[in-house]
C-alpha cells in the first residue's frame, strides 16, 4: 500500500518510550505543519481549483488532528513548545526539483512520502505502546493519514502521466529510505 522503500529503524520506538512527551509535542507540530504545505500548494498553484478543493478538506482533517493532540496535551497539562523544525522533512523538501511542472509533481510526491511514514509510525505507536489513550488516538489516525497519502498520489495522477508518477515516487521514496536509515532515532514523530 505505502510506497516506503524502508522500516523505521528499530531503535526509534525505544527513543520514543523513552520521551513519549516530546513526541506527542512534536506530532502536534507535525499536524500542524501537514495542513501548512497543503495550504503552501494552495497559494503556489491558485489556479488548479481542483486542487485547492481536495486539498480544503486534507486541511480541515489535519487540523482536526493537531487539536485531538493539542486536547491531549492539554489534559496531560503539557504546553506545546516551539517548533524546533523536522531535519527529515526539510531534507526531503530539498530534493524538489526547481523547474515547474516537475517542481509542482515532486512536491505532491514528498508530501504523499510524508505523510506514508506517518503511517508506518502510527502504527508502530499503536502496537509498541501500553498507554491506552494514545493508542487509541493512535489508531483513530491511522485510516486518515492512509487516505492522506493516497490523496496526494492521486492528485499527482490527475496532473501527470501515471508511469512518470510512478517512476518519480520511487526516485524520492528511495532518497526517503537513505534519510531515515541515517536519522538519529529522536523521540518525534519523524525522528
Amino acid at each position: 500500500m505505502l510506497c516506503l522503500q524502508c522500516n523505521t529503524n528499530p531503535g526509534w520506538i525505544n527513543a520514543v518510550k523513552q520521551n513519549i512527551t516530546a513526541t506527542i509535542i512534536d506530532h502536534a507540530h507535525a499536524e500542524k505543519k501537514a495542513a501548512q504545505t497543503a495550504l503552501n500548494l494552495i497559494n503556489t498553484y491558485p489556479e488548479k481549483t481542483d486542487l485547492a478543493l481536495e486539498l480544503s478538506e486534507l486541511i480541515i482533517e489535519e487540523i482536526n488532528h493537531f487539536k485531538t493532540v493539542m486536547e491531549l496535551l492539554n489534559n496531560r497539562g503539557v504546553k506545546l513548545t516551539k517548533d524546533t523544525g523536522d531535519e527529515y522533512a526539510r531534507q526531503l523538501f530539498s530534493n524538489l526539483r526547481k523547474e515547474q511542472p516537475q517542481r509542482f509533481l515532486d512536491h505532491l510526491l514528498v508530501a504523499g512520502i510524508i505523510e506514508a511514514r506517518s503511517c508506518e509510525r502510527l502504527k508502530i505507536l499503536e502496537n509498541n505502546i501500553d498507554d491506552s489513550e494514545l493508542k487509541k488516538i493512535y489508531h483513530e489516525l491511522f485510516p486518515t493519514e492512509a487516505n492522506h497519502y493516497r490523496m496526494f498520489i492521486d492528485i499527482a495522477k490527475k496532473y501527470f502521466d501515471k508511469t512518470e508518477v510512478e517512476k518519480r515516487l520511487f526516485e524520492l521514496s528511495a532518497l526517503e529510505c537513505k534519510i531515515i536509515k541515517k536519522l538519529t532515532d529522536k523521540p518525534t514523530m519523524h525522528g
